[in-house]
């Protein structure tokens, strides 16, 4: 259902884009319960797009359709391309999705799972937006995490300065096997989010974004955190440098969102707050862009490093360090690939995103699912996958495996395989058979599952 003024009416404010807030970057994937891939399933039906496979913000924008609507302009809007909302506007959409099964499949899970999204303009520079679905809950480690209501958030802006609180998942840029520093494989928590441009002496102007979330974790409660700052040099660079915290204990909480981290973590810790009770992390990531479609990246994450003793380090903080470096290609117009190498140190105490020895709340993950990148500590991991789309039909083959960093470590290493092919029924529909194959081991003997299953999902 949609409600909007005239095409005349909004046509005219749409813009070239807003200026530095929400701007569209390249390798920033918008999160897995983010309305905007409904969006795009609705403007723009094609078998990825109803399948929902995961696309950049610079990808989105490239398949929205060139007719105008109040839908695009919602998606224009989300993504700093258009100045204002279409007024009132509302819209709804349902999704309704059944898997089959064959009797020896290995792979099964719940028979059915639903989607509704809800969208109020309440102005044209405020938005409202509600996902009710049970998607998550029907496979994966600690599957009873999930509620079902992934997302719900109020979107304004004011000026330049652009505000977002509700309840949902986060991820800033990294692959698209995952980001390195805030991920949506977790679940969704409460948060606030601000975005604005900042100019810096001598260094220009950049994307300033910073959120902060409370929640309860063991029936305490947990602070998070990360601020970022991105700029793009000409149009082929882009750098971002960001850091996040996760604390058991947060005194004087004001000042840990005004100070950079680091330096907060530094000033609070005393004799009974010495260590464990504020996890920091930072990452800088490079983006390469070689033409509109093509790119690399590099992303680097500190978990812990050596520092000087002069700057506050000890010689027996052990180094935990994770890497991810990738390349997005598109051989064709209607070809993608995308392949990953992961790599992250391994401890004694566990390694990255690990608690250190400390209290198990201390560790980067929340219902023991990860906060940051799904490779987990002490392993080194490839990731691949390829597209391709032909009209009505979908060929998808995604492969990853992953073996120790640390041969003498503890780190689940195996391969994981999936096969897709898909075919659009309808403007609304889509068919696909899945094959999941996997085989991963740690210390136990290896598990291995393997099977078939079909797909079928339609949108009113």
């Amino acid at each position: 259902m949609l409600r909007g003024g005239s095409l005349a009416r909004w046509r005219a404010i749409i813009v070239a884009g807003v200026a530095m807030v929400g701007a569209c970057v390249a390798q920033q994937l918008p999160s897995r319960d983010d309305p905007l891939y409904f969006y795009l399933a609705r403007v723009s039906p094609t078998p990825s797009t109803l399948l929902r496979m995961p696309r950049s913000a610079d990808e989105l924008m490239r398949v929205l359709p060139a007719e105008p609507s109040a839908l695009v302009q919602v998606i224009r809007w989300k993504l700093g391309e258009a100045a204002a909302l279409p007024e009132q506007t509302q819209w709804l959409s349902v999704e309704l999705q059944a898997f089959a099964f064959p009797n020896r499949s290995e792979w099964r899970t719940a028979s059915a799972a639903y989607y509704a999204v809800g969208t109020w303009v309440i102005t044209t520079h405020a938005l409202l937006e509600v996902v009710w679905s049970d998607w998550r809950r029907r496979e994966g480690e600690n599957a009873s995490a999930f509620d079902t209501v992934p997302h719900a958030t109020l979107t304004l802006q004011t000026g330049a300065i652009r505000w977002r609180m509700g309840y949902g998942t986060l991820r800033w840029l990294g692959g698209y096997s995952g980001g390195m520093l805030v991920n949506d494989e977790m679940p969704a928590v409460p948060y606030a989010m601000v975005q604005f441009p900042v100019r810096i002496p001598l260094l220009g102007q950049w994307r300033f974004e910073q959120f902060f979330s409370q929640f309860k974790q063991a029936g305490a409660p947990t602070w998070w955190g990360a601020r970022r700052l991105e700029r793009n040099f000409g149009t082929h660079w882009t750098l971002a440098l960001a850091e996040a915290f996760k604390a058991l204990t947060l005194p004087e909480g004001v000042v840990s969102q005004i100070i950079p981290y680091y330096l907060y973590q530094k000033w609070y810790s005393d004799s009974r707050r010495a260590s464990g009770w504020f996890n920091y992390l930072a990452e800088v990531g490079i983006v390469y862009k070689l033409d509109a479609h093509n790119s690399f990246y590099l992303f680097w994450l500190l978990d812990d490093l050596r520092a000087p003793n002069a700057l506050g380090g000890s010689s027996i903080t052990p180094r935990k360090v994770a890497t991810l470096i990738g390349a997005r290609l598109y051989p064709t117009a209607h070809t993608r690939l995308i392949v990953e190498v992961v790599r992250a140190d391994g401890t004694a105490t566990g390694g990255v995103y690990d608690s250190s020895g400390h209290a198990p709340r201390y560790a980067y993950a929340y219902k023991q699912l990860p906060m940051g990148h799904p490779i987990g500590a002490n392993r080194i991991g490839l990731y691949a996958r390829v597209e391709h789309e032909a009209g009505r039909w979908l060929y998808g083959v995604d492969y990853a495996t992953f073996r120790r960093f640390h041969e003498y470590r503890s780190g689940a290493r195996g391969y994981q395989l999936g096969l897709t092919v898909g075919y659009q029924a309808s403007e609304r529909s889509v068919v696909g058979l899945q094959y999941r194959a996997s085989r991963m081991r740690d210390a136990d003997a290896p598990t291995t599952r393997a099977g078939w299953y079909l797909q079928a999902a339609v949108q009113f």
